[in-house]
């Protein structure tokens, strides 16, 4: 700071010229002393915490086809999620088939539908671990890999404990990827629109699978062979992704998603991170029960049509692809009215609507009623998914 000679304050008498100069000095005093701070040494900066916040802005700056490699990898996750809707309708759809084949009740081969489900779980719980380990690449490379070793025993007609565990495998794989998947589309922009074209081809791949699946099964093919068809997407998928993500090793992934710190500024676990927060935890019940009703209604709706409403395997089939066909529509249909009547209102009125048309369903005896109302089910669970992320974000 400068220096400056002590400036005697005007204590009265002489003329006006006198006291005006004294002002004027004491004016000059306190810019130069202004002028002083604000050529003064700057604080230091946080090179740490400013690297961070420039990757994340640009982390968030990706578009799908920005750099260009996102149009390979955007094209490799589109194709997933119809596999992924294919693998959760297909077992629904050749329960009849497969009990026929192992001989068992209902309770026995309704292990097929509890083993993914933990596998799932399971998926929930390593996907953070998985991530900092193996990187976004080898988190759904191996997914993708323990999904085409479960495909590869199923085609077989494997065992029955074999095939229990090959659909955990499987779920154990589609949990994997469905995290790695999401978490890599939700730091694009205009993430709302391609999780809808994602969901939306979920819905196809689960239309699709159960008209051609029991197609097969009716004419007389081994229904364990139609794997044969989901192995084969499955590894194009795979060499898809590897590909596309080819790179997103582990340490890039620690450098775009630095752990959180708490507050004595040790670092934490996501999951444990998330799990402090009871907004999280109100959502994954929600998801929960409504995941169970989604997959769950889905997957008996053959065995309920054949047993209860003396319809035909064959063309059963076409029920339960009626109801994935609602549950598509209603995703992409209903999101535009949801945007504009508001998430929670839309949220109840989706559920009434629901418990409704499940009520017509179970109660009324004509085939046609009940697939009529199965598929508005859809249409109207359909939206719940969506509605929800969107109502807690």
């Amino acid at each position: 700071m400068v220096e400056t000679e002590p400036v005697t304050l005007y204590t009265g008498g002489g003329d006006i010229e006198d006291a005006d100069a004294v002002i004027t000095a004491l004016a000059m005093e306190k810019s130069q002393v202004e002028a002083d701070v604000v050529r003064g040494p700057l604080p230091a900066i946080d090179t740490k915490f400013s690297e961070a916040l420039d990757d994340t802005r640009s982390i968030h700056s990706q578009t799908w086809n920005n750099p260009p490699i996102n149009k390979w990898r955007l094209l490799a996750i589109l194709l997933g999620f119809v596999i992924m809707g294919m693998n959760d309708s297909t077992p629904g759809a050749l329960l009849l088939y497969i009990e026929s084949y192992y001989h068992q009740t209902y309770t026995v081969i309704s292990l097929c539908f509890l083993a993914p489900a933990a596998g799932y779980m399971i998926a929930a719980v390593l996907n953070s671990n998985v991530h900092i380990l193996l990187g976004r690449s080898g988190t759904i490379l191996g997914g993708l890999s323990l999904i085409c070793l479960a495909y590869s025993l199923i085609c077989w007609t494997p065992p029955l404990p074999v095939l229990v565990t090959s659909y955990g495998i499987a779920g154990l794989g589609i949990g994997t990827i469905d995290a790695a998947w999401n978490a890599y589309v939700a730091d694009l922009q205009h993430v709302n629109e391609i999780m809808g074209l994602m969901h939306g081809l979920y819905g196809v791949g689960a239309t699709v699978s159960p008209l051609i699946s029991t197609a097969m099964a009716s004419s007389g093919t081994r229904w364990s062979y139609y794997y044969f068809i989901m192995l084969g997407v499955i590894v194009s998928i795979f060499f898809l992704n590897a590909y596309a993500f080819w790179g997103e090793s582990a340490a890039k992934y620690m450098k775009d998603h630095p752990p959180a710190v708490n507050e004595d500024g040790e670092s934490q676990g996501r999951l444990a991170e998330a799990l402090k927060n009871r907004y999280t935890i109100i959502l994954a019940f929600f998801l929960f029960f409504y995941m169970g009703v989604e997959v769950g209604l889905g997957g008996w709706i053959v065995t309920f049509m054949v047993t209860e409403r003396h319809g035909e395997p064959a063309k059963m089939g076409a029920v339960a692809s009626g109801f994935w066909a609602g549950l598509t529509v209603g995703r992409v249909a209903l999101g535009f009215v949801t945007g504009r009547v508001g998430e929670n209102t839309m949220l109840t009125i989706y559920l009434v609507l629901s418990l409704v048309f499940e009520l017509v369903f179970w109660l009324a005896p004509s085939i046609i009623v009940s697939a009529v109302s199965v598929s508005l089910v859809g249409v109207f669970i359909g939206p719940l998914f969506p509605t929800a992320m969107i109502a807690l974000s």
